[in-house]
Parts: C-alpha cells; structure tokens; sequence
C-alpha cells in the first residue's frame, strides 16, 4: 500500500468527522472504519509526551534514539513501512483509505514527518457548540467529568487552527467548516471529492445504506438506530440546562474570544462575554500546571488564586 492512498479526516471530537467520514466512504473507491486510533498507538516514539507510563517514557525515547543512531537505522522509515502493512487489510479492493481519528489532532505534524504524500482534511467546528455536543453526546453532569476532555478542549483549537496556519500553501491539506458542509452538502462533498481525485455523482450523498464507518469508536448517534438517534439526541437536550454548564459556557466563550473565533473559522460570539466562577473553576480542577499556554491565562491564575483549596472546588462542581 502506498501513502498516497492515506486520506485523514482530523478535528475536535464531536465537530463532524463521522458524518464527513461518512459521505466520503459512500463510493467503490474509499474504504474506512469507525475510528482505528493506529497512530496515536505508535507515534510515541516521534513524540513521547503523548504517553503517561510509570517508567520514565522520555528516559527510555533517548535511549532508543541513542540505538537507532547508532546503528544508523532509518527509523521513520521503518516504521512508516510497519504502518502501511496494518492499513493494508482495509486497502484491499478499494484505490483509498480514510482514517477518522479526531485525535490525531495531537500528532499533526508527525502525520505530515510521517505521510508527506497523504491527504489531510481538517474539519472545524464552533468550539463552543463542539463542548456542547460533548455534553450531549457523552451525557455529561458535572465540571468533574467534562475535565476528560480537557486537552479537547483548550488545546484541539489552537493547535489545529496554529497548523492549518502553517500550511496554507500545502495542497495535500484541505480545511472545511462544518457549519458549511452541512448548509452546502452537495457542493462542498463534490468539491471534496474532485480534491481527493473520486469520482463524484450525486447518490453519495444518499448515505443511508453506507455501513462501512460504523463501530466501536464512532459517533453513537449514528451508530444507533434511527428512532434510538431522535430520541437520544433529544432527551439530551436536559443537560445544557443544567446552571453549572450554562455558567461554563460563558467564561469558555469569553476564554476563547472573539479574535481567536473570528480567525478559527470566522466564528463570531452572539453577545458579550465575562468569565464566569465555574469556568474558573475547571480551569483550576484541570491541573494545567505543565500547559504553558493556559497556564499564563488570566482565568488559569485567577481560579487558581481564588479556588484553592481543592474541597473547595468540589463544592462548587
């Protein structure tokens, strides 16, 4: 299998991935599955931070640089041929492979060190209506529980939005709105298809006979059936009334801004914003000591001033 056969589809969780996936597997030519997470198990050795061990991960990266210098092993290519060989089963009978992950947002540079030849497809989102779908989706109750998605959440947007800015000019990345592909379907997928070098003809949008992205990992929205999917996402809708999130929402809109929205993906805020005490809240619960980034943030140094101490943070969750 060549890399030019690779096509990734890289966003925040819950921005739209499995219904892109879905619409660009629906053809003779792409094969896909839910979301197989491949990299993220074997990119380490490239980015080592990406793994929590009980030895010392960044101890044992040295010493395995020191061996492959050594012997003057070309280890990115080694193991760029590894991971060929497990895309392989998916490729047989079809010209391309698509790799849904979202996450791979974390290693979207190595993707590019790795598969210079691939094509890449980053999907934006409005963050503030992706922590919204995370609620939904994953039936949130509490700041507790919504501090898994942590990295998602501060991190995702600045580093996609920091990485499509550096590649502007490569042609083997594509960038597209969700917003857009579900207002514009038709055109924005015939676009996308012309891209990719698929043949277009309008019964790809008719999705509903298109298996190949369902699993584990997928969205379980349409993952289920359809009546489950309605009935889902609409008793759901119960947990963006809780005050904690609506509280939430408002100081992560205003950590994000308007300037940062506008430029992500020309997003704009609806009315003025403030922090508010339990983003302040979050901020601190998520330990982000060792995140330069947010760490320097007003809100980070505010919540840590005034939430400690930790019971303190659990009362107000």
């Amino acid at each position: 299998m060549k890399e030019e056969s690779l096509i990734f589809i890289i966003s925040q969780p819950r921005a739209g991935s499995t219904y892109l996936q879905n619409l660009l597997s629906n053809n003779s030519e792409a094969n896909t599955c839910s979301e197989p997470w491949l990299l993220l198990n074997f990119v380490n050795q490239i980015k080592p931070e990406l793994i929590k061990a009980p030895f010392d991960n960044s101890l044992a990266h040295n010493a395995f640089k020191d061996y492959i210098d050594k012997y003057k092993i070309d280890f990115n290519l080694k193991q760029k041929q590894f991971l060929l060989s497990l895309y392989k089963p998916v490729s047989e009978g079809f010209t391309f492979v698509i790799d849904k992950t979202p996450r791979y947002w974390e290693i979207l540079n190595e993707i590019i060190l790795l598969f210079p030849k691939s094509k890449i497809i980053i999907l934006k989102r409005n963050p503030i209506d992706v922590v919204k779908s995370i609620i939904k989706t994953w039936e949130v109750e509490t700041l507790e529980r919504l501090n898994y998605y942590k990295r998602d959440l501060f991190l995702a947007p600045k580093k996609i939005h920091s990485f499509c800015e550096m590649n502007k000019n490569n042609d083997n990345i594509f960038v597209i709105r969700y917003e857009d592909l579900v207002q514009d379907t038709s055109n924005k997928v015939e676009v996308l298809y012309n891209w990719l070098g698929i043949g277009f003809h309008d019964a790809v949008l008719d999705v509903s006979k298109n298996h190949k992205f369902k699993g584990k990992y997928g969205d379980p929205y349409q993952n289920a059936e359809v009546d489950e999917m309605i009935n889902r996402k609409i008793g759901n809708e119960k947990y963006l009334e809780n005050e904690i999130f609506i509280d939430f929402l408002k100081g992560y809109a205003h950590y994000l801004g308007n300037d940062f929205l506008f430029d992500y993906g020309n997003y704009q805020l609806k009315s003025k914003t403030k922090t508010s005490r339990k983003f302040k809240a979050f901020m601190y619960l998520g330990d982000y000591e060792n995140i330069d980034s947010i760490k320097n943030s007003r809100e980070f140094k505010i919540g840590k001033l005034i939430l400690k101490p930790i019971r303190f943070v659990k009362n107000i969750l």
